[in-house]
């Protein structure tokens, strides 16, 4: 059995060359709340226990055939999807911000779509140049002015993040296209909640489920 104690000094050294913000640890070093709560559960298991649950979780993604792509590499095709049994967590407070920041960022996107398709306010006023629209190849002249039901021209829409030195969590790419991403996330959720539910326990995990309805009112 690994107590908690024996967690936190063996994760002390696992990476400290500061050049990279700390998820694990506050300045004391202490673990960070959230992290303390994961691994009062986590370390319940005991080793043997974590390796066998980390088999299981690998042999129920490859049961539900979870791959991914790397394009262009002859050998990227159907690769094995891999998920630690260690997750990422953020907590409810630090997400909120992030949440509000993604809110504001779609928001702007789908009016600057609305725009591009109708009165084209961006090109006319010299802020977007007009050879960006009009030549890419994603542009379908023959759906300007087509008025589309509903709030939101914009249906989808995704980040790649990551977290800076100082702590601040960046955007780097925005994506609008299919959302394989989400895919990848209920497969992780499923995986996690079949293979190790007790490290659920007093974490009060955001359900996925208001995000898949979401999505499929909106199609």
């Amino acid at each position: 059995m690994i107590s908690v104690t024996d967690q936190n000094s063996s994760l002390e050294e696992y990476f400290n060359d500061q050049h990279s913000y700390d998820d694990l640890f506050t300045g004391n070093p202490s673990l960070h709340i959230h992290w303390k709560t994961f691994f009062k559960s986590f370390a319940q298991l005991g080793s043997e226990e974590i390796m066998n649950r980390s088999q299981d979780m690998m042999r129920f993604l490859k049961e539900n055939g979870v791959t991914y792509n790397i394009y262009g590499d002859p050998s990227g095709l159907n690769r094995p999807w891999n998920l630690d049994i260690i997750p990422f967590l953020i907590n409810k407070d630090e997400w909120q911000v992030i949440e509000d920041g993604l809110v504001q960022r779609s928001n702007l996107f789908d009016l600057i779509l609305k725009d591009i398709y109708g009165e084209q306010r961006l090109i006319k006023d010299g802020i977007l140049p007009m050879e960006i629209i009009y030549n890419h190849r994603g542009f379908l002249r023959e759906c300007c002015n087509v008025q589309l039901p509903g709030k939101h021209n914009l249906v989808m829409y995704a980040a790649d993040m990551a977290r800076s030195i100082d702590g601040n969590i960046w955007v780097l790419n925005d994506r609008t296209q299919a959302p394989s991403g989400s895919g990848y996330a209920l497969e992780n959720r499923l995986a996690m909640a079949r293979i190790t539910p007790e490290l659920f326990s007093g974490l009060k995990v955001r359900r996925l489920s208001p995000y898949y309805n979401a999505l499929r009112n909106a199609l």
